[in-house]
């Protein structure tokens, strides 16, 4: 049954990829609606730790970034997403990972899947914090993405800073988004 689960979901996002923006294609999300959900949110990691908005505490920005295991465009930045995320450490800055399709229409954990984001994790060199789309990240965010890869940057108090950006992005022009954001909040303070 959680390998049919795991088709019909990959089969819903790809149909939902065709329809909208598409999976791969920059574009900065057309809708004004700002995500609130990462404000105060409980969640866990992949090892199965509690993740709250507490891990934003220590960071300008957070940078999250909604990938799948079934998304080509979002394996192939994550390799460049790990460099950034090493170069930018000591910047206040922080990647975190949400793999969308480690759950299940239910919002259950799929074993099998979260296995093959950890792989993918290990063999892409993304080594920052990847999170399961669980509690009020399933019920209050998910339904909201319609693409991925979708990017959302926030403060160091969950607050999202702008619009999300749908689609993938090479090495330099992540970069240059992650400097404008940092000198957004850096400006503000």
């Amino acid at each position: 049954m959680k390998k049919i689960t795991k088709i019909w979901i990959a089969a819903g996002m790809a149909g939902v990829l065709m329809m909208g923006t598409g999976c791969g294609q920059e574009q900065e999300e057309k809708s004004s609606n700002q995500v609130t959900v990462f404000e105060s949110f409980t969640a866990q990691d992949l090892e199965g730790n509690e993740v709250t908005q507490d891990i934003f505490a220590d960071y300008d920005v957070t940078m999250i970034n909604i990938w799948g295991t079934f998304c080509g465009p979002c394996l192939e930045e994550m390799p460049e997403l790990g460099e950034i995320a090493e170069e930018y450490e000591d910047k206040g800055f922080q990647i975190v990972g949400i793999c969308s399709d480690a759950v299940d229409l239910d919002g259950n954990v799929l074993n099998d899947v979260v296995q093959e984001a950890q792989a993918d994790i290990q063999e892409t060199g993304a080594d920052y914090l990847h999170i399961l789309p669980t509690g009020e990240i399933f019920t209050d965010l998910m339904p909201r993405v319609t693409a991925v890869p979708t990017t959302i940057f926030v403060d160091q108090n969950g607050r999202q800073l702008g619009l999300a950006i749908m689609g993938a992005n090479d090495k330099d022009g992540w970069i240059e988004v992650i400097d404008e954001k940092l000198a957004e909040v850096q400006q503000g303070e």
